[in-house]
């Protein structure tokens, strides 16, 4: 196996670069430029996938309990309590609400006024995070919509309408106390966060129980009504894992032309090798083994590309993510820096994919070199 390596490790360096270097060379780069395309485009993707992450735990937290009850659930709110888990009770409505003869249709979310504080991390104009009966925090979209600020006062009215003449729809007057904005989940288009001082636990007003923290395993199992930020908003992060799904295999097809060039030059290399290859065969070398040795070329010349370029990728990850060189603007992007994030996963892929390419196409030239009988490599070169 060594004069194997050694021999094809030859024909991957040669000695004269401008005779068998330059097919050597462009097959390293189009590899190398593939894998390394592939990385970034993940990571960016990656990026901006844990932005909406974050973002969407600020509002929504890790879990919730939906359709919570009081009677059902209670030992399971004091195993939060005791392992430190936070948790806010809410519930919420459907609201029109009212101004300057402008409506717009809202969610109005009531939460525990004594958990509020600290659960939601809102992005608020004002620093001010406190919250009391009778204030609103709107979201930034809403109020250019309905040309809202702070200190205002709104009118709501319930969509629960009675079609009865004498019954009037449930309003509220609400004081907006501050302004938060999160557009890259368009929540600050229709949520309305607001506090009650009059409810709590047992008399079953709350009808849901917002989490932030790490959930055991078997609790999640045993309680169907736990749910994931994920699973209540799936919809929009089933489209990013398709997006990327997509992105991957659209740029894995440089990979796969770039592999074509490796067949091309696995072909090359051994038709201007019958010289070695008839004295390799008078030696006594079998055909399995001459083929083993372009087969091993093929491999070092593509894996030295692919590790190359994924370690390139690699490197601009850790410069911009250390000296955010990289700049985008926050008006249409919603970050000021291009992230990037890329995992041992998706590394894998890649690697595992690639290696499977690169073994088709590396082998395919191996068909001709071992139709070539010895006899008639000798009688070529003479």
């Amino acid at each position: 196996m060594n004069i194997i390596f050694l021999i094809a490790k030859r024909f991957l360096i040669p000695r004269n670069m401008l005779e068998g270097g330059i097919i050597n060379i462009i097959s390293f780069l189009g590899l190398f430029i593939g894998s390394m395309s592939i990385i970034l485009s993940v990571a960016v993707l990656n990026g901006f996938q844990g932005i909406l992450e974050d973002e969407t735990r600020k509002i929504y937290g890790d879990y919730a309990i939906i359709n919570f009850d009081y009677n059902e659930d209670k030992e399971l709110v004091e195993k939060f309590e005791k392992n430190g888990i936070k948790y806010a009770p809410y519930y919420e409505e459907e609201f029109f609400i009212s101004k300057n003869k402008k409506q717009s249709l809202v969610n109005l979310k009531t939460v525990d006024n004594l958990r509020f504080h600290n659960f939601y991390d809102l992005e608020l104009i004002e620093e001010n995070k406190n919250l009391n009966h009778g204030e609103a925090i709107i979201g930034k979209s809403l109020a250019d919509k309905m040309d809202l600020s702070i200190g205002d006062s709104i009118s709501i009215y319930s969509t629960n309408l009675n079609m009865s003449y004498l019954a009037m729809p449930s309003t509220k007057e609400l004081i907006i106390k501050n302004i938060f904005q999160n557009r890259i989940l368009r929540s600050d288009e229709f949520l309305v966060f607001t506090v009650s001082r009059e409810y709590n636990l047992s008399n079953n007003k709350f009808t849901h129980i917002e989490m932030i923290g790490t959930i055991d395993g078997m609790i999640l199992k045993e309680n169907k009504n736990i749910i994931s930020w994920k699973e209540r908003n799936r919809q929009l992060f089933d489209a990013t894992e398709i997006e990327k799904k997509i992105t991957f295999f659209t740029l894995f097809l440089i990979i796969v032309v770039a592999s074509f060039n490796l067949s091309s030059s696995v072909m090359q290399i051994a038709t201007k090798k019958t010289r070695e290859m008839a004295i390799l065969s008078t030696f006594g070398m079998s055909k399995n083994s001459i083929s083993s040795i372009f087969l091993v070329y093929g491999y070092l010349l593509a894996t030295s590309a692919i590790v190359s370029g994924i370690l390139f990728a690699l490197l601009i990850i850790y410069i911009q993510n250390t000296l955010g060189v990289f700049v985008l603007n926050p008006e249409f992007y919603l970050v000021s820096i291009l992230p990037m994030e890329i995992s041992v996963k998706d590394i894998s892929l890649l690697l595992f994919y690639s290696m499977i390419i690169i073994g088709l196409f590396a082998t395919l030239p191996l068909m001709f070199i071992k139709k070539i009988r010895p006899i008639e490599l000798i009688n070529k070169n003479i």
